[in-house]
């Protein structure tokens, strides 16, 4: 089979202010796979995602997207790279509907644009539709979680990284999360980096992860490998 590099991270060092929060990152995201971020609470993989789409600073290392090297590219330049983000909190606009959400979103497609994009959406999240004219506040965690989905998915993105998307979610709707995001994989060939607190669940959607400890990577490679890995799991996990 042959492999094709989307990401790829060297020796990356990023942080707050002048805070060094992950040090010396290394790691490589190849098309088409999931590929899943672990680690103890505080190890730094929220501020990964961050300083990949460039919320967080980076003081030292390179990153390559899709052939090109976008370390210094603002958020805006990546996500017209194909890279999309789902931050855990903060990803709708509460004050607004649904649709005013979308179409924020959307902002600068043309109304032929917006309609073929939204439909697109639609159709892979039809629960969307009925909820266009509620306002983001008045909606579940899950559904929430969709609208915020619905609006990074309006991007077109080829890769999507997903930060704690069943954090506070109800066991079932968890499961629905999931879902989702190996049907975007496997139906709809969208590379995805997932940061999740279900480490198990994780692993074992994922062809290859990272595990995340204190800021610097304490394993590279195959998800089955670090699923079975019981004295890593036990020493920085706890499993």
């Amino acid at each position: 089979m042959f492999i094709v590099e989307l990401l790829r991270v060297e020796s990356l060092s990023a942080g707050y202010g002048n805070m060094t929060i992950i040090h010396e990152v290394s790691f490589s995201v190849e098309k088409g796979e999931i590929f899943s971020v672990i680690g103890p609470n505080g190890s730094g993989k929220s501020t990964l995602l961050k300083a990949l789409f460039g919320l967080a600073r980076t003081f030292s290392g390179y990153i390559f997207f899709n052939g090109k090297e976008i370390t210094n590219f603002p958020p805006h330049e990546r996500v017209k790279n194909g890279l999309g983000y789902l931050p855990q909190t903060g990803n709708v606009f509460e004050g607004l509907t649904v649709r005013e959400n979308l179409l924020l979103a959307g902002y600068e497609y043309s109304n032929g644009e917006l309609d073929e994009r939204l439909e697109s959406v639609q159709e892979f999240l039809p629960d969307v539709k009925r909820l266009m004219d509620r306002k983001a506040l008045t909606l579940s965690g899950g559904e929430r979680q969709m609208v915020a989905l619905a609006m990074v998915l309006l991007k077109n993105p080829i890769m999507l990284m997903f930060d704690e998307p069943t954090a506070a979610l109800a066991p079932k709707i968890a499961e629905e999360v999931f879902g989702r995001i190996v049907k975007l994989n496997r139906e709809y060939g969208l590379t995805v980096l997932l940061v999740e607190q279900n480490t198990r669940r994780a692993l074992e959607l994922a062809e290859r992860a990272l595990l995340l400890v204190s800021g610097s990577v304490k394993f590279f490679g195959s998800a089955d490998e670090l699923l079975n890995h019981r004295d890593l799991l036990s020493l920085y996990l706890g499993l």
